[in-house]
């Protein structure tokens, strides 16, 4: 057994972190038999799983018989997952699925869009089983009715970090509409935001379910926690922040009254999708891209998000085609980032090729971002300098070499390729002249 553990520990992402934390599970009799009965390429990928994803080492050491769970499809895909009332068993389902994700993502199964729609649709899930938690018995018919949870950013575009804030806005029916009268309307729909909002960030023992940002609602932070259908309605009908229209480009009802939530999305398309740019509108988008280009040359480290050649400039890309184009094409009219991107070829605003290469190089730096977020489950962005992290990091990855320096090399050229890709589709995007960056 011995030989057989140091082979998949020198194939592991870091081999001295695995050494060290296969020692520690293989410590208590029970995880050790649990362990050695896997057959030999589980063994190996499990090896390789906690070589780099410290939080899981330390999840599957409180939990050994979640080792059972390794290869199986999340549970949320099945119609028998239930109601779970209980937070802190909420929480522990979480990482159950969050286990089995990693997973999938350790074997290379299905293709990444897959991974980030699973990571989407736990999130999805407990956004519901906590939304259900936080009202009152007997007044449910109020979230089924009239309250909706919108989805922005990933989680509306169903594209979800490894562990990533959700931006969240709610919408109320309105007043007239409503079983219950003004005073009690807004007192039990603040009850149960905050009561929601408090439930998804409380830590347990195994852990936290998701950080939540509202700061994307209408003015802001310093803006009322919901608003009805008819006041988010005219709020953006007079707004001309065109951060506003980008935000809403991935808004889409998760949980609660979602048949609301599918009214209020038409009501606004027409100043998501407008039918006309003015040339104040492009400026605008020339202002976001200059200020894009700012942030990222203040920074240090480079960002896989918003660093240049990064995850923003392919966003942009795609999302200022679709602002321009989608009241005239339908197809654009998508909050999925790649699905937008099929819909700008069939419309053929792009090539299959431009297809192909933006989605590899999408693809592939939304992994690196996930992973660098999978070793301690924090909101991380930011690629180290040093080589053997970066080692460390590319091994997670399964990139081929014969030695370390190939694999390194293997890692720095894909990445190259990557950003370069990214980056000439940000700086193409708007009118030679308009851009000052």
């Amino acid at each position: 057994m011995n030989a057989i553990l140091d082979r998949h520990i020198a194939a592991a992402a870091d081999p001295a972190a695995a050494a060290n934390r296969l020692d520690d599970l293989r410590r208590d009799a029970d995880v050790r038999k649990r362990i050695d009965a896997l057959p030999d390429e589980m063994l190996g990928r499990l090896v390789h799983l906690i070589s780099f994803s410290r939080f899981l080492h330390h999840f599957i050491g409180r939990h050994p018989e979640v080792l059972s769970l390794l290869g199986r499809p999340p549970c949320f895909e099945e119609d028998g997952c239930g109601e779970i009332g209980d937070m802190d068993a909420l929480r522990l389902f979480k990482y159950r699925e969050l286990l089995k994700i990693t997973w999938m993502d350790l074997c290379d199964s299905g293709g990444y869009e897959r991974i980030l729609a699973l990571l989407s649709r736990l999130a999805e899930f407990t956004v519901g089983q906590v939304l259900r938690s936080s009202i009152e018995t007997g007044q449910h018919d109020f979230i089924e009715r009239e309250l909706c949870v919108f989805a922005l950013g990933k989680l509306g575009a169903g594209e979800l970090n490894y562990s990533s804030d959700i931006d969240l806005v709610f919408v109320s029916a309105n007043v007239e509409e409503s079983r219950y009268g003004i005073h009690e309307l807004q007192q039990l729909a603040q009850d149960t935001i905050r009561r929601f909002n408090r439930t998804l960030e409380d830590k347990g023992a195994e852990g936290f379910l998701y950080r939540v940002d509202l700061k994307l609602r209408p003015w802001g932070k310093s803006g009322p926690l919901f608003m009805t259908v008819d006041e988010t309605e005219n709020y953006y009908e007079a707004s001309s922040d065109a951060w506003e229209r980008f935000a809403w480009l991935r808004g889409r009802p998760v949980a609660g009254a979602l048949a609301l939530g599918r009214d209020l999305k038409q009501r606004l398309a027409p100043f998501i999708y407008r039918r006309s740019l003015s040339t104040e509108d492009l400026h605008k988008f020339v202002e976001i891209k200059n200020e894009m280009a700012r942030v990222r040359n203040r920074r240090g480290h480079w960002n896989v998000k918003v660093g240049q050649g990064g995850i923003r400039d392919l966003e942009f890309f795609i999302q200022i085609l679709q602002i321009v184009n989608a009241s005239q094409h339908e197809a654009l009219q998508t909050t999925n980032t790649l699905e937008a991107l099929q819909g700008l070829q069939a419309a053929g605003f792009v090539t299959e090729r431009e297809v192909l290469e933006i989605t590899h190089s999408y693809l592939f730096l939304r992994r690196l971002e996930n992973h660098l977020q999978m070793m301690d489950e924090r909101q991380v962005h930011e690629l180290p300098d040093e080589e053997q992290q970066r080692l460390i990091i590319a091994r997670s990855l399964n990139i081929p070499g014969a030695s370390d320096d190939e694999v390194l090399d293997a890692f720095e050229n894909r990445l190259f390729a990557s950003r370069s890709i990214a980056q000439s589709y940000f700086e193409r995007i708007l009118p030679a002249g308009m851009n000052g960056a």
